[in-house]
């Protein structure tokens, strides 16, 4: 079974299972921290998840990561621990108008790729995150500060129009401005990191115009403690 599988067949269990819960519309705020501080990834901690929904994934992450392990390690231990962090992940964006937008996709090392277009964050030439974004942004900062030892990745991109140096400062920016802004929600800095990579790294042909919008895009890769 793929990677991609367990992502959707938990998008499934917890959009079933949060249909009641959500809200009606998502406002950007700051993201709450538990009375006790962060909990461990697949531990027994005693903070509260950020979100119902998010707490409904990451239970419905567990059992499937469990049972199915993980890409990253063979025991159902990791695996369900992974598998809490996939499933919270996909909880938390269940309530978000971009959900269908963003590409989410367990890697070899069992962090958590979200794919997200430029196109939704921020505005053509511009490194300011979109008001309209910011929940949703909430919500994936608010699972990174959740879980004791979870990291932030940010990498920008962009297609090849225009020249490169200018490309890859833009992509500077934007990695730089999604990493501020979660800080600035309370997530230590410490646990976030940044890069732009400019045209560098397309995933479609920029000779079209679906293939560029496909390559503007800021990646999140959200990272598990070592086991």
């Amino acid at each position: 079974m793929s990677v991609r599988r367990i992502a959707v067949i938990t998008l499934s269990t917890v959009a079933l299972a949060a249909c009641q819960t959500m809200p009606q519309q998502q406002q950007p705020q700051q993201i709450s921290s538990t009375s006790g501080g962060c909990k461990p990834l697949g531990g027994s901690g005693g903070g509260n998840s950020n979100t119902k929904n998010a707490a409904i994934g990451a239970a419905a992450g567990a059992v499937l990561g469990g049972l199915i392990g993980s890409s990253a390690a063979k025991k159902s231990s990791v695996g369900a621990r992974n598998g809490i962090l996939l499933g919270a992940l996909t909880g938390a964006l269940v309530g978000s108008k971009y959900n269908s937008m963003i590409g989410m996709t367990e890697q070899q090392d069992g962090s958590v790729k979200l794919n997200i277009p430029g196109s939704v964050m921020f505005k053509t030439g511009s490194a300011e995150i979109s008001p309209e974004f910011a929940s949703t942004l909430d919500s994936v900062g608010g699972t990174i500060k959740e879980y004791c030892g979870v990291t932030g990745t940010i990498i920008g991109h962009t297609d090849s129009t225009g020249s490169a140096a200018l490309n890859q400062r833009l992509s500077q920016d934007r990695a730089r401005s999604v990493a501020n802004y979660l800080a600035s929600k309370g997530i230590d800095p410490s646990r976030l990191s940044q890069d732009g990579r400019g045209p560098n790294e397309p995933i479609a042909d920029n000779s079209t115009e679906s293939g560029r919008a496909q390559n503007r895009r800021v990646e999140i890769f959200v990272r598990p403690p070592a086991p």
